[in-house]
C-alpha cells in the first residue's frame, strides 16, 4: 500500500497541477490574458493553487468559498493576493452559482474546474499524476484510490492508468450522508461535475466523518504523514480494500494524500481530545479496530447499550453501569488506547446470532468485557490476546478498578 504525497507541491496540494493547467491552456487559446480577473468557486485547495498561479501569471483573482472552510486556507489565499467572497457553510452549489452570475455580469472569467477538461488533463498528460504513479510503481499498481470533489484527479489519473493496464481498478471516495469533509462532495445530480464520467470509476465507497478524521490522526502519529481529512478518507478506504483483498492478492494499492494537515489545525480536528477513538457500534467495530493498528497498546471495552427507559442514558446492564467508568478511567489514565464498543441492548445482545458472538476473532460471551488486542491476524484484523469478562460480575467500582489495574499492568 503506497501513498502519493501531493501536499509536497509548491502550494501544498494536488490542485497545483490543474490550476496551472487551466490557466496555461486558457492563455494558449486566447481566452484569458495577464491583467484579466479570474473567478472561481472553491472549497479551498483549488483556490490556493489558483491564487498562486494567478500571482505567477499576472491575474487578479476572486475566490468564492463556503464559510466553514479553515482559517489557514483563507489566509493562504489572501497571502497570494486573492480576494475572498463567502457563502453559507456547506453551500458549495451556491458558490458555483454565484461565480457564474458574476461572470454573466462581466465581473471576470470563470475557469470552472467542474467542467473544464484541462483539470483532468493535468493528471492524464505527460508528467501528470497518472504517469508518475505508473513510473514510480514500475507498472505494478493494481488499485488507485482517490477522494472525489471536482473529480479531476480521479478522472485524469484513472484515464492514464487504464490506458496502460485496463485491469487497474479505480476506486472513488465520497462522503457518507451527513458528513462534511472538506474537498470532497456527494453532488446533487444537477451539480455533478460535467468532467465526471461514471464509467471511469470501477467502485465508489462512502466514508464517514469519523472514519476520515480518525484515520487522518492515526496517519500522523503512526506513519508521520501529516495530512488533511479527505486524505484520511482515502487511506481508510485503502485499508478497507487491503483487508478485503487479503495478503495473497499480490495487489499494489496507491492512495492520494491530496494535501497537508497544517491547513486544518484551526478547525480543531487534530485536538488531543479528539485523538481518542470514538465509541463504535457493532457495524463499525472492525473498521475502528483497523484504524488503531500501530498505535501502541490497544484495549477494547465491549459494553451494553443505553437503556432507553433511563433518563441518564446509562446501560441496562448493572455490571456495565458499575464497571464502565472504572475501566475507562484506569485504561485511559495509563495513556493506553481504549476503544469502547456498544454491543446493543438486551434483545440484540442476548441473540445467539449476535455478530460478535459468532466472529471467531472475538467470540464475545459476556459484557462488560475488557480485551487486550495485538497485531494483525489474517483477514479479520486484530486478534484478542487476553480478556476480562465474567470477573466483573457483582464487583463495586473500586474492585473493578483494582482488577483492571492489575490487568493493564500485566500487559505493560
Amino acid at each position: 500500500m503506497l501513498l502519493k504525497l501531493e501536499g509536497n507541491n509548491p502550494a501544498g496540494s494536488v490542485k497545483d497541477r490543474p490550476a496551472l493547467s487551466m490557466i496555461r491552456a486558457a492563455e494558449e487559446r486566447g481566452h484569458i490574458k495577464p491583467g484579466d480577473t479570474l473567478i472561481e468557486a472553491t472549497s479551498g485547495n483549488t483556490g490556493i493553487a489558483l491564487a498562486m498561479a494567478a500571482a505567477i501569471r499576472g491575474y487578479r483573482i476572486i475566490l468564492i468559498m463556503p464559510d466553514n472552510m479553515s482559517e489557514e486556507r483563507r489566509q493562504a489565499m489572501s497571502a497570494y493576493g486573492a480576494e475572498l467572497l463567502g457563502v453559507p457553510a456547506g453551500k458549495m452549489e451556491m458558490a458555483r452559482d454565484l461565480a457564474q452570475q458574476m461572470q454573466a455580469e462581466g465581473k471576470g472569467i470563470v475557469l470552472d474546474q467542474f467542467s473544464n477538461q484541462d483539470n483532468p488533463a493535468a493528471h492524464s498528460g505527460p508528467g501528470g499524476t497518472g504517469e508518475e504513479l505508473w513510473r514510480d510503481t514500475g507498472g505494478r499498481i493494481t488499485h488507485f484510490v482517490s477522494s472525489m470533489g471536482t473529480t479531476g484527479t480521479i478522472m485524469g489519473t484513472g484515464r492514464f492508468l487504464k490506458s496502460k493496464n485496463p485491469d487497474v481498478q479505480i476506486i472513488g471516495l465520497q462522503p457518507a450522508e451527513g458528513a462534511q469533509i472538506a474537498g470532497i462532495r456527494r453532488w446533487p445530480k444537477e451539480y455533478l461535475p460535467s468532467i465526471f464520467d461514471a464509467s471511469g470509476v470501477d467502485r465508489t465507497m462512502d466514508i464517514t466523518q469519523e472514519e476520515a478524521e480518525d484515520t487522518m490522526r492515526a496517519l500522523a502519529c503512526v506513519e508521520g504523514v501529516f495530512a488533511g481529512v479527505s486524505s484520511g478518507g482515502s487511506v481508510s478506504a485503502a485499508l478497507r480494500l487491503s483487508e478485503e483483498l487479503g495478503d495473497d492478492a499480490g495487489a499494489t494499492i496507491c492512495a492520494i494524500v491530496c494535501d497537508r494537515g497544517d491547513r486544518y489545525l484551526s478547525t480543531g480536528c487534530y485536538s488531543p481530545a479528539l485523538s481518542r477513538p470514538r465509541p463504535a457500534g457493532v457495524s463499525d467495530f472492525w473498521p475502528a479496530v483497523r484504524r488503531l493498528a500501530g498505535r501502541g497498546d490497544v484495549y477494547v471495552l465491549f459494553t451494553a447499550g443505553a437503556d432507553a427507559e433511563r433518563a441518564d442514558g446509562a446501560s441496562w446492564c448493572p455490571d456495565c453501569r458499575r464497571a464502565n467508568g472504572a475501566i475507562e478511567s484506569v485504561v485511559r489514565g495509563t495513556g493506553k488506547v481504549l476503544l469502547v464498543v456498544d454491543v446493543g441492548q438486551r434483545p440484540e445482545w442476548k441473540s445467539p446470532d449476535h455478530p460478535l458472538r459468532l466472529d471467531p476473532d472475538v467470540e464475545l460471551t459476556c459484557v462488560p468485557t475488557l480485551a487486550k488486542w495485538d497485531g494483525f491476524a489474517g483477514p479479520g484484523g486484530m486478534r484478542v490476546s487476553d480478556r476480562l469478562g465474567a470477573e466483573f460480575d457483582g464487583l463495586d467500582p473500586a474492585e473493578c478498578a483494582h482488577l483492571v489495574s492489575a490487568f493493564v499492568a500485566k500487559h505493560g
